[in-house]
Formats: structure tokens, sequence, C-alpha cells
């Protein structure tokens, strides 16, 4: 009888023994798996951030060229209007010295 209670405590301490040996292996699996998801994670959210500062790059670019075409815009505009300006006054350059020419 206690001859068979200890076979029962050196079976129950090698079982023991083998769980906890399983329980590393699996630990050891359960945190490669979790780094390897993490590390997808990580390249995923990295390149959405890429994909992110692109868009913004682009938008940046656009608002730019919007903002570049407004001041050409303008510009030409103004100079239209100088150009006018200085086309009126030449006309009046030439009455007023015709006038003198004749006075």
């Amino acid at each position: 009888m206690i001859l068979e209670s200890l076979h029962k405590i050196k079976k129950a301490e090698a079982e023991a023994k083998e769980r906890v040996e399983n329980s590393k292996g699996d630990a050891t699996r359960i945190i490669e798996k979790a780094k390897a998801e993490a590390e997808l994670l990580l390249a995923e959210k990295m390149k959405n951030a890429q994909r992110q500062a692109e868009k913004m790059r682009e938008d940046a670019v656009e608002e730019a060229k919007k903002e570049g075409l407004n001041i050409a815009n303008k510009w030409t505009k103004e100079t239209q209007e100088l150009s006018k300006k200085a086309h009126k006054n030449l006309e009046k350059a030439k009455e007023f010295i015709l006038r003198s020419l004749l006075e």
C-alpha cells in the first residue's frame, strides 16, 4: 500500500513536471505568435501612416497650385488694368504733344 502510494506520488510528480514543461512551450509559442502579430500590425500601421502622409503632401501640392494660380490670375488682371491705364495716358500724352506743337 505504501509502495503503491509512492508510485502514485512519483507518477503525479512526473505528470506535473510534464505539464510545467508543456506550459513553458505553450507560453513560448503564444509569445512568438503575439510578437509576429504585433509586427504585422506595426507594418500595417506604418503603411497607413505613409499613405496618409503622401495624401497630405498631394493635398498640399494641390493647394499650393491653386494658390499659385490665384496669384497669377490676380497679377495678370492687375497687369492688364495697368496696361489699359498706361494706354489711356499714352493717348493723353499724344494729344498734349500735338497741342503743344500746334500752338
